[in-house]
């Protein structure tokens, strides 16, 4: 596969010509992990790790945009205002079973993932028009790269059959699609969410089926780590200096902290049901992660593997008089750049209405709450910091 991005000196180069993990070949066989001391930076001159408390003030939400799809209903797209919650545009039909968005701003293009019909939908954010792109089978979650130029999408990503463990690897300028393997267990693993490092040099994949964490050299196509044993691992992100991959276990309830310098069997912390989105704070002293059973925003003290908060979404209510206590289900999350905000999506099923929850991470609590229009299952959810470039009614 052609590189995308100009090459750096890679992390995993560097591990393996000073005698580091044999990647993919000894595993289960690390020693105990070590604990980084390096100093980092804070977030926005904040350490989120010992703050809390605080006014919230409605104009301190980021401006810009959130775009959220909803897997439901033929599939359709809202996009938000960031500060104020007010619905901007709403798209119809953005393809069947709408799972998850991925914004490429250099390219001014939105990417949705049309799982039910087996297709990416290019959707020009100034004009609002849409283009499919065949992509199969059932394109799941994506990734953009750092440089904007290729989006990479996993596939079938909860069923061992059809297909195989790879992504669709698409070129945001002309849409052409290639596809690579994310895993050597090819009967029994399926990739479900794919990230990248800081460098963009090395892509992590997270499989729900199959259990385990690899990571691809994208110079080779070589896969250059795996990680058995992390029971429906669902989503990863890594630290920007490459020392730390987080990842979400979404059958054990638990995220855990891989040691991608030294080896060592991963650390692990139990945050509750079924955890999916992972993010990181500019600093890195706060993950925060996602849970589809509770609806809930967990935030993770980095350092000290400890829970510092978990933040119930404002989703009571939203499927009807008749049962006004039903708790939602949680969904996916973004965070806004600062990481002082968590915008998640929370759906009650089809026929009821979901909506996003917005946490603030400095104060662990919910500080706005938008419902998605119509009923459905609102999913993917994306920031963008830019202003709208289409027109706005």
């Amino acid at each position: 596969m052609r590189a995308r991005v100009e090459r750096r000196q890679r992390i995993w180069g560097r591990a393996a010509r000073a005698g580091g993990w044999a990647f993919a070949a000894c595993l289960g066989l690390f020693a105990a992990g070590a604990t980084s001391t390096a100093a980092q930076p804070v977030d926005g001159g904040q350490d989120l790790a010992g703050a809390h408390g605080g006014r919230h003030r409605r104009d301190r939400l980021p401006k810009g945009t959130v775009w959220v799809v909803n897997r439901d209903e033929g599939g359709s797209l809202t996009i938000f205002d960031a500060a104020s919650g007010d619905v901007l545009r709403t798209l119809t039909k953005v393809g069947a079973g709408a799972h998850d968005i991925c914004l490429a701003e250099r390219a001014g293009t939105a990417f949705v993932m049309a799982e039910s019909v087996n297709a990416v939908m290019a959707i020009d954010t100034e004009t609002l028009d849409v283009e499919a792109i065949p992509v199969t089978p059932g394109p799941h979650h994506c990734e953009t790269s750092p440089d904007g130029r290729t989006l990479y999408v996993s596939l079938s990503a909860h069923t061992a059959a059809p297909g195989a463990p790879q992504l669709a690897v698409i070129d945001v300028d002309d849409h052409s699609v290639e596809y690579m393997m994310t895993s050597a267990n090819v009967t029994g693993a399926r990739a479900h969410g794919p990230s990248l490092s800081a460098d963009g040099d090395t892509l992590y994949v997270a499989h729900d089926v199959g259990n385990e964490v690899t990571a691809v050299d994208l110079e080779s196509g070589d896969i250059v780590l795996s990680v058995p044993g992390i029971v429906r691992a669902e989503e990863t992100v890594a630290t920007n200096d490459g020392h730390w991959l987080w990842a979400s276990s979404r059958g054990a309830a638990k995220v855990l902290r891989i040691d991608l310098r030294h080896g060592g069997e991963p650390r692990s912390l139990t945050v509750g049901g079924e955890p999916e989105s992972v993010m990181l704070t500019p600093s890195e002293h706060v993950l925060a992660v996602s849970l589809r059973t509770t609806a809930t925003v967990v935030l993770v003290d980095t350092r000290r593997l400890s829970v510092l908060a978990s933040v119930p979404l404002a989703t009571q209510g939203a499927c009807g008089a008749s049962d006004p206590e039903k708790q939602g289900l949680g969904d996916l999350a973004v965070m806004s750049p600062d990481g002082r905000y968590v915008f998640a999506t929370f759906d009650h099923g089809s026929g009821c209405v979901g909506g996003v929850s917005v946490v603030d991470v400095r104060t662990r609590q919910v500080v706005a709450t938008w419902p998605y229009p119509g009923n459905g299952r609102p999913h993917g959810i994306a920031y963008s910091r830019r202003k709208p470039r289409f027109p706005v009614p």
